[in-house]
């Protein structure tokens, strides 16, 4: 499920912003970013997150807006500034332009300025994190609950479709075995009365048998129990996503046997109808945590 949370506050190490971005994964896909003062946090994090979200590709970014004490005091890499700028020097001689480069240019330059690791303890640190981390989450939580919600009404009206196929398969079932055993008696007394004469209560037997595999009942039945369960999952308070997608799996099956085992034409068309459908729901799922 996609989202977006964010949340900043003040720490001993500076001022944090905490951002977390969600999209659609069918399995929990966690990348972090950190200040290389905190990277000692990242397995903390992740299995924060494993506790928090069950589901999707998310991404993580902790970022200092300002330092304070507890991150130590800035150092001047003197020997690396003179290098720098003997490296502009250089370049403005060969190239024929004026060397512009100053102070503010040499202090931008990568690990002239450093400050040094304040050797806070990593569960130190940890504890001033996780309540700024744990309030982007919810903010997280929120966007995605609205989405969810938006998702439970159209899942729901797919679903009544669904039923309304169903009732519909429901009512034909006993004309589809009738149809196909008429047709199967009247195919094989041909067949048989051009090779001689056959029993006729042997007859009626094997057409019976050969009938009942046409029959849709017990799928049916079985589509009626799925269709109900996942009206329920709707609105457990835990993580569904799985579930979801196992019982669309299992009603996916359900209606490709209805469709091989009757042979007719409106059953055809309605079970067309029901994978469509069925479809629809699961790239939905994808959505669900």
């Amino acid at each position: 499920m996609t989202g977006y949370g964010r949340a900043e506050g003040g720490t001993t190490f500076g001022h944090l912003l905490v951002e977390i971005k969600s999209v659609n994964h069918r399995f929990l896909d966690s990348r972090i970013r950190l200040p290389r003062q905190l990277a000692s946090l990242e397995p903390m994090i992740l299995n924060h997150l494993k506790n928090s979200i069950a589901r999707g590709r998310v991404e993580v970014s902790l970022s200092l807006l300002s330092t304070g004490s507890g991150m130590g005091e800035p150092s001047l890499n003197i020997a690396l500034a003179q290098l720098y700028r003997q490296a502009a020097e250089t370049a403005s001689s060969a190239l024929n332009l004026p060397n512009t480069v100053g102070l503010e240019f040499l202090l931008r330059m990568p690990d002239v300025l450093q400050v040094s690791d304040a050797g806070a303890d990593p569960e130190t640190a940890w504890n001033e994190v996780r309540p700024i981390l744990d309030q982007a989450i919810r903010s997280l939580g929120d966007m995605r609950s609205r989405e969810g919600e938006a998702l439970t009404d159209d899942f729901q009206k797919t679903l009544a479709s669904l039923e309304v196929h169903r009732l519909r398969l429901e009512q034909l079932k006993e004309t589809v075995v009738v149809d196909f055993r008429e047709r199967l008696q009247t195919r094989l007394k041909n067949l048989l009365n051009e090779n001689g004469g056959v029993d006729p209560v042997r007859l009626h037997q094997e057409v019976a048998l050969f009938a009942d595999r046409c029959d849709i009942s017990e799928e049916l039945a079985r589509l009626e129990s799925h269709f109900k369960q996942f009206g329920e999952i709707l609105f457990l308070p835990e993580p569904v996503g799985r579930r979801l997608d196992f019982l669309l799996q299992e009603m996916f099956r359900e209606i490709n046997t209805i469709g091989s085992k009757a042979n007719h034409l409106e059953v055809t068309q309605t079970v067309l109808q029901m994978k469509n459908l069925v479809e629809r729901l699961r790239e939905q799922a994808q959505n669900v945590e």
